[in-house]
């Protein structure tokens, strides 16, 4: 195993360090001196595990001069292997990253549908700045006709052991009798695991899962108002919740780009994307970008995802699980219609329809 690249960004006091290899690596952690920095970014997700994303304090690298990976080969290795290496000298400026990072979406056309009360469905057709195709799918919901629900396996309550295709959770909750008439599917997951979720899961005002996890969500109050925050936002947030669903990013906050995931690969190389919005008048707007099939939809980078929030009028936006997971279903007269064209990384174009943990079902009131 060898180090490709070793970049940082700074941020106040803080730098971000993203150190690339060349193979897969487990459990990484980043030796400045004496002091151990464990990977924040590969810990649950299966995304990509060549880049390894670090915090630190600017202090612990001062006068330091030596830098080290330890990291496993295999999951279940005992041994680890260190890596000395040094910090690329090129200063990483933010702005550029985002123009970078900015595939300058134009949209061509749009085909809008009324699904049911309060709740729009849009088709967008979209060329970037390369002129290359894009399909970007959106639902948006006015909160006082209809709202949200956690869809999960068997409409339950378990957090581990348990996955189903989104078709599979709207169905159970239809026996439930729950007025489903759209979904998307939601948080991250252990993948290659249990099936955990990787942030708060709220099920009917039952905490599923993840009531500790600092991640972003959106989530629908007990009096039906939507919201997306953290716990470290808004301490005691959980207990006012009704249904609730996490996601890796805050990407969107008072209208601007936040968190767009600055240097790591899962940034910046154009995937299929889900993300969840809410304007300020408590609209909700949940989106998926296509990607994978360069002749159809060339997906979207955390950027593209942020500003086409922005432009549909998100206050507030998370980046929800995407890559093969990014799914849209509309109720249609005979059941449900799959909306967009799921892309695994194996098949993109096989049209593989991915077992997950959650979902966001968009219910009538």
């Amino acid at each position: 195993m060898k180090i490709i690249s070793a970049e940082y960004i700074k941020k106040g006091n803080t730098i971000k360090a993203v150190v690339r290899t060349d193979k897969p690596g487990y459990d990484a952690c980043l030796m400045i001196g004496c002091c151990v920095f464990p990977d924040e970014f590969n810990i649950e997700e299966p995304y990509d595990r060549k880049a390894h994303v670090f915090h630190f304090e600017e202090h612990y690298a001062e006068g330091s001069g030596e830098f080290a990976l330890l990291v496993k080969k295999h999951r279940k290795s005992r041994r680890a292997k260190r890596i000395g290496f040094e910090f690329s000298p090129v200063f990483k400026d933010e702005n550029a990253l985002l123009e970078e990072y900015n595939s300058r979406f134009e949209i061509k056309k749009e085909e809008k549908e009324t699904v049911a009360r309060g709740v729009v469905y849009t088709h967008f057709s979209i060329e970037d700045k390369n002129r290359a195709p894009v399909h970007a799918f959106t639902l948006e919901i006015d909160t006082k006709l209809a709202s949200l629900y956690t869809g999960t396996p068997d409409d339950g309550y378990a957090n581990v052991n348990v996955k189903a295709k989104v078709p599979e959770m709207i169905d159970c909750a239809v026996k439930n009798g729950v007025k489903v008439v759209a979904a998307i599917n939601a948080d991250f997951f252990d993948m290659f695991g249990d099936c955990h979720p990787s942030g708060l899961c709220v099920k009917n005002s039952r905490t599923v899962a993840n009531a500790d996890s600092p991640r972003p969500f959106i989530g629908i109050k007990k009096d039906g108002t939507p919201v997306i925050t953290d716990i470290n936002e808004t301490p005691g947030i959980i207990q006012e919740l009704d249904q609730a669903a996490a996601g890796l990013e805050m990407i969107v906050k008072d209208g601007k780009i936040a968190d767009y995931g600055p240097l790591e690969p899962f940034s910046f190389v154009r995937h299929p994307r889900t993300a969840a919005g809410v304007k300020s008048d408590g609209t909700v707007i949940l989106l998926a970008v296509d990607g994978r099939i360069p002749e159809y939809s060339n997906g979207a980078t955390l950027v593209d995802l942020a500003e086409f929030m922005i432009k549909l009028g998100a206050d507030r936006a998370i980046n929800l699980d995407g890559g093969g997971s990014s799914i849209v279903y509309t109720k249609s007269s005979d059941g449900f219609l799959l909306r967009n064209r799921p892309a695994d990384l194996i098949r993109p174009r096989a049209m593989l329809i991915r077992k997950e943990f959650n979902a966001l079902l968009v219910v009538e009131k």
